[in-house]
């Protein structure tokens, strides 16, 4: 009996075990109440260590939510930033070349109604003067270009050429003070001489009270000094004062054109057919 149990020991502590452990799960009430006092004393103790840990999961958590899981969306929200500031940029050179290629059309097609040769430059440049009123072409004698020849756009005049060197022309206004030229009023016929007097306005000198002048009238160059071609727009009366004291009216006109936005021009290749005088440089 005794050499049967040294020989068996282990699998009778194993069935032993077995039993017991198939007694608890199969009929736990008995020993879980016996039980309960000690789970719940246990609970009770470990309770705040719970409570903290817990705590401390759920704070990493937001500090992951809110800060390191940020960090992604901050650089997602930095590149799309740069997406949109580069197609913004394309978009308005897109738009910029629109408007360009619609301007030369433009230009292109007025420069078939022109009796005479012309040419195209563009503006590179504004006098910063206050007492004079230029602009500067991309283009000089190398293309032809001479002084006392006329600049125009399909809106109207702009000038005529001051100096001319290679690469560079200077556009004398049509509102400088040194710029005169023989005009009259388009609705009537009456001549005038129109000279510059700065801003975007000229004044109509020698016209007679006796004429018909008025506010809207548009103002064209007659042809007859060769200063511009014949029927070229200068703009349109702004304001008309009769003195009793004077022997001529004031005629202030609103030139056509606004220089500051003019960025191509027409140039047209003819010399006047009076003489030139460039003025004083």
């Amino acid at each position: 009996m005794g050499s049967f149990f040294r020989k068996w020991w282990r699998l009778l502590v194993a069935v032993a075990l077995l039993a017991a452990s198939i007694q608890v799960f199969v009929r736990p009430t008995a020993a879980l109440e016996k039980a309960e006092p000690a789970r719940a004393a246990g609970t009770a103790l470990f309770r705040p260590f719970y409570r903290g840990v817990d705590f401390l999961r759920l704070g990493i958590s937001g500090i992951w939510d809110h800060y390191i899981a940020l960090v992604g969306v901050s650089r997602e929200n930095e590149r799309l930033r740069k997406e949109v500031a580069s197609l913004q940029e394309k978009l308005h050179e897109t738009r910029d070349a629109l408007l360009e290629n619609r301007r030369l059309k433009d230009l292109l097609h007025y420069s078939d109604t022109l009796e005479r040769r012309a040419i195209g430059a563009r503006v590179v440049g504004h006098d910063v003067s206050p007492w004079f009123q230029a602009i500067f072409l991309g283009t000089g004698s190398e293309a032809g270009i001479e002084p006392g020849m006329s600049v125009v756009t399909p809106r109207g005049a702009v000038g005529r050429i001051h100096l001319a060197r290679s690469g560079l022309s200077e556009v004398l206004l049509v509102t400088d003070g040194r710029f005169a030229a023989d005009v009259m009023v388009e609705r009537n016929r009456v001549r005038a001489v129109a000279e510059g007097i700065g801003g975007n306005f000229c004044r109509l000198k020698y016209v007679s009270p006796v004429y018909d002048v008025t506010v809207g009238d548009r103002i064209v160059f007659s042809g007859f000094d060769g200063t511009m071609p014949k029927g070229m727009l200068l703009g349109t009366v702004a304001s008309v004062d009769r003195p009793k004291e004077s022997l001529f009216q004031k005629v202030k006109v609103q030139c056509a054109v606004n220089f500051q936005d003019v960025e191509e021009v027409l140039v047209i290749l003819s010399r006047p057919s009076i003489p030139f005088r460039p003025g004083k440089e």
